[in-house]
């Protein structure tokens, strides 16, 4: 059975670790992932912001923020704006539930549908 990736960081070299459901499942991991995105070592997929939004809703990816502080730690409308932000630029809009592609110029957000 093949899992979908749901983020990656980049080491250990060649390779680096990728990241499934049964990783991002443990907030640390997730804490961890988010420390690594921070300093621009780390992705996650569209698929996995379809993830975390659905098992962490809004109020637990900022408790995670909290440990991690990729985004803004003191005003958490600000934080939720950021993630908003990153997983539509990653390619999932967690208040539609679909996947598009995001234009940060234009601020538009392009459906492409479903899964």
């Amino acid at each position: 059975m093949r899992q979908t990736l749901l983020a990656w960081y980049q080491n250990p070299a060649p390779r680096g670790t990728s990241y499934f459901e049964q990783d991002l499942g443990d907030p640390e991991k997730v804490v961890e992932v988010f420390a690594y995105a921070h300093l621009s070592l780390a992705r996650i997929t569209r698929e996995g912001w379809k993830f975390l939004w659905w098992n962490y809703g809004l109020d637990g990816l900022l408790q995670i923020n909290q440990y991690a502080e990729w985004f803004d730690t003191t005003d958490e409308e600000e934080a939720g704006a950021q993630m908003l932000r990153e997983s539509l630029l990653a390619g999932y809009d967690p208040v539609s539930g679909f996947y598009g592609e995001y234009s940060p110029e234009a601020r538009t957000f392009e459906l492409s549908g479903r899964d």
